[in-house]
């Protein structure tokens, strides 16, 4: 975070002053170095990194070699001080931006850009003059003297700056001396803009003060040559900052004067979250974009992950091609058809072909989410010819072709959505997301439009279908046309066509929908098959049953857990309630591990305790893991840093009084007493376990020696199925959340039957637990940040809504500290992700499967020992 106070310098007589001085107030200043400074600002055509709020500048020093990049955040301005955000990296020369060596800077420059070509936008030179400013030891502020020169064609501009920026020894206190000493002593004004925004002003040829930002301008020039809502509320608001009243806005754009006037006092209110495509979490904590594994479309040689074509992903997920087909022969005709109202071109046109192909490819994972899953996909397994923003507008196609999204809801997709893109590459999608809803009713292959039968009736649009039972095809497609209309403001009109087919080709149709319904009986069956396979669990000695083993283990865990109440209470050891809690995982995974053995009838009541019990710990572990690693970050750092987190450690101490008094409460209460009473009891009950035969006296599986193999299969089959989630440009948050709880399911099988399985177990036991650690300490760094996120921006603890800074936040004492150690996890998560590959690959090693064979062997030996 980069905090500084900005000024203009009227006299150079105060210039020369401030250039030799030795003081500031009680303050010293350093010897001066001039620097020579040449500064670039690039952005995509369109300006895609001001839609966001961000700047980047490449600054190169006269006589050195390499660039050094910084990406910034626009405004900023708060009580007259600049706040920003700030990425620094050095670039060595001849070196493009997209390879910057330090990979959290050029993820974040892929990200904002989405792999856009970067352009010059503008250009300034400057002679600085550089101070530092100390008071006694401590390193307060950088002090620079800046003679600037601007040019943008004819226009050309010369001021004189100072900027005092503040170090990390320095606080807020002494930037406000400061000022007021200079202010006081000097002719000097406050700046309200950085160096960039001038020169932007300049190049624009815009007065200071404008109706709109910097980033609300560039936000809506991205939606200005577009056709539809977005594109007319973005031209409105051009147009009324051009100085044009609403009278005039309404005849330019022939929108009428109420709607403008209501449009309008909205934003006033709302600024660029009248529009659905701004939000605080672009790019947001669901998945991990790698830019490093990524190539711009210049290189493709150097792209590391697997790239898919149609074929493969069709083979992969089994999609329907000639449904696929007809979804996209009909999803082009409308677009065609509909050309005079979006004015879209052929890389859209490109787009939404693929996107009516691939519109149902998550069905075969989980048809219950099946365009969300369908976005993961296509992140996860990029298709081959694709470039980044092309990736990314698919996926998002993807995503918002589903008919549960109304355009109330659409303000919070974006919001919530995992993918960044430049507002106008958003609408773009969310136009063909309109297209293929209205598409995508086409299961009957017998249905589809006329080419030739999309016209402009009165104040309607009407589209004919043909085939037969087209009138149930156009109600379909009056339920889907909702989107359409609401972006166009024009109405859809479906009606039915017959088109004549003969008795032949009716008896073919029968035929073939009859087979449609045999497959999906068929299907049923399998999965009910499926079911009624899932009942493999384990054991401790070859020979025990599966219930004596649960005995074990649920005694096992639960005298532990018994056993670190008490220390749990006192609070003096957390460990005592990591311990126990540790014991509860453990119990509910061995209830998984066991279900088919035990009466879940019986077993139920007490697992709800177990839960019960587990929240009653939680808050409070997860305030102790989290001080303990911010300790650790603290003894990192030099001796005089040691209380940067003192104001955050208060919030949380108080946390954590307020969550041990609930947890003390639970572990007090009668519910809590009864729930151990009644679980020992169980414990000790003889009728738990189930039956070993069925009622017809059929044998069933129940040892170890015959069920155990499975066991172990199936849940490495638990992790390996991951791998196709985990090697694209892309991975899922979620999924390696739920790649860590697999983990977890074939580590506890390990270490339940580790006496019966040999050392191999050890070694397997290593690896996997490796493989947990990783992702738990990945999973408690995105936790982490974004609680530290919620507390710079709220001064409240947890992960509540988050709410605007106010006064009172924005002067909460320690704040550069509390960011600081957010950097610190980012960084620390950015290392996690770039290792994870090599803790993966160990345990989908050629080497892991046989370890598995060697280890069920020795259940078949003749000697066993507990």
């Amino acid at each position: 975070m980069e905090i500084e106070s900005k000024f203009l310098v009227m006299d150079e007589a105060d210039f020369q002053v401030l250039e030799t001085s030795s003081l500031l107030a009680d303050y010293s200043l350093s010897e001066a170095i001039v620097q020579n400074i040449e500064d670039t600002f690039l952005d995509t055509e369109k300006n895609a990194l001001m839609s966001e709020g961000y700047f980047l500048r490449l600054r190169k020093e006269m006589g050195k070699e390499g660039h050094w990049l910084a990406i910034k955040s626009l405004g900023g301005l708060e009580y007259g001080v600049h706040t920003r955000e700030e990425y620094v990296s050095f670039l060595p020369e001849e070196t493009s931006v997209f390879e910057c060596p330090d990979a959290r800077t050029r993820d974040i420059i892929l990200e904002l850009s989405s792999g856009l070509d970067l352009l010059p936008l503008l250009k300034l030179k400057q002679k600085r003059t550089v101070r530092q400013v100390k008071l006694g030891e401590r390193l307060i502020a950088e002090l620079s003297l800046d003679h600037v020169s601007l040019k943008s064609g004819q226009n050309e501009k010369f001021y004189s700056e100072l900027e005092l920026k503040l170090k990390t020894e320095g606080t807020h206190q002494d930037l406000q001396i400061i000022e007021e000493h200079l202010l006081g002593n000097y002719h000097l004004v406050k700046d309200l803009f950085s160096k960039f925004e001038r020169a932007l002003l300049l190049k624009e040829n815009l007065p200071e003060k404008t109706l709109l930002s910097f980033r609300e301008r560039a936000f809506c020039l991205q939606l200005a040559d577009q056709e539809n809502i977005y594109g007319k509320q973005a031209k409105i608001l051009l147009s009324l900052e051009k100085g044009l009243n609403t009278a005039e806005v309404s005849l330019l754009l022939k929108v009428p004067e109420q709607d403008i006037e209501a449009f309008y006092s909205r934003f006033e209110k709302e600024r660029l979250f009248s529009f659905p495509f701004s939000s605080e979490n672009n790019g947001s904590g669901e998945f991990h974009f790698h830019a490093g594994r990524y190539a711009l479309g210049k290189s493709q040689e150097n792209i590391v992950f697997k790239e898919w074509t149609l074929e493969t992903l069709f083979e992969l997920y089994g999609a329907d091609e000639a449904k696929a087909e007809k979804t996209r022969t009909n999803a082009l005709i409308l677009f065609d058809g509909l050309f005079p109202y979006h004015r879209l071109g052929q890389q859209e046109r490109k787009i939404l072909g693929l996107a009516a192909l691939l519109h149902d490819i998550g069905s075969s994972v989980f048809p219950e989410e099946i365009y969300k899953i369908g976005e993961e996909i296509l992140l996860t397994h990029p298709l081959k010819g694709l470039k980044l923003h092309e990736l990314r507008m698919l996926a998002l196609t993807m995503e918002l072709q589903s008919p549960k999204i109304s355009v109330k809801d659409l303000s919070s997709v974006f919001e919530k959505s995992n993918i960044m893109l430049p507002p106008e590459i958003k609408n773009k999608a969310l136009i063909l997301a309109s297209f293929i809803r209205i598409s995508g009713i086409f299961e009957n292959r017998s249905w589809g439009f006329l080419p030739d039968r999309i016209r402009q009736v009165e104040d309607a649009v009407e589209v004919k279908i043909f085939g037969p039972g087209a009138e149930k095809a156009a109600k379909k497609a009056e339920k889907r046309k909702e989107l359409w209309e609401y972006l166009f403001g024009t109405k859809l009109s479906f009606i039915s066509k017959k088109k004549t087919i003969s008795k032949k080709k009716t008896d073919e149709i029968e035929n073939i929908e009859m087979r449609v319904e045999e497959i999906k009986g068929e299907n049923e069956i399998k999965e009910e098959n499926k079911k009624e396979s899932r009942n493999l669990k384990f054991a401790i000695r070859p020979e025990n049953s599966m219930a004596m083993v649960a005995h074990k283990v649920f005694s096992r865990q639960f005298t532990r857990m018994l056993a670190n109440e008490k220390g749990t209470l006192k609070g003096k050891n957390i460990e005592n309630l990591h311990d126990m809690r540790v014991a509860i995982r453990r119990m509910k995974a061995a209830a998984k591990i066991f279900e088919a053995y035990l009466d879940s009838k019986k077993l139920e009541p007490h697992l709800e305790g177990l839960k019960s019990t587990l929240g009653a710990l939680s808050d409070v572990r997860d305030l102790d893991v989290f001080r303990e690693k911010a300790k650790e970050y603290l003894n990192k750092l030099p001796s005089e840093n040691e209380h940067d987190l003192d104001p955050l450690f208060a919030v949380l101490a108080e946390e954590r009084k307020k969550a041990r008094k609930s947890m003390i409460t639970y572990l007090k209460s009668e519910r809590y007493a009864n729930f151990k009473k009644d679980f020992s009891d169980f414990l000790d009950s003889e009728s738990w376990a189930l039956p070993t035969t069925t009622a017809k006296h059929n044998a069933l599986p129940y040892r170890v020696k015959d069920v155990l193999p499975s066991i172990l299969y199936a849940r490495f089959a638990d992790i390996s199925a991951y791998s196709e989630w985990l090697e694209g440009p892309y991975v899922s948050i979620e999924r390696l959340h739920r790649l860590r709880i697999a983990s977890k399911g074939l580590r506890y099988t390990l270490e339940f039957f580790g006496n019966v399985l040999g050392k191999e177990a050890e070694v397997m036991i290593k690896e996997v637990t490796a493989l947990q650690d990783h992702l738990g300490d990945l999973h408690d760094s995105v936790i982490a940040i974004d609680l530290l996120g919620s507390y710079l921006q709220t001064g409240d603890w947890g992960l509540s809504e988050r709410k605007k800074y106010s006064i009172e936040k924005k002067t909460l004492e320690g704040l550069k500290g509390v960011e600081a150690y957010k950097a610190y996890r980012e960084e620390e998560l950015q290392t996690l992700f770039d290792t994870f590959p090599e803790v993966w690959l160990k345990v989908q090693s050629e080497e892991f499967r046989p370890r598995i064979e060697n280890a069920i062997k020795n259940l078949y030996k003749e000697t066993m020992t507990l």
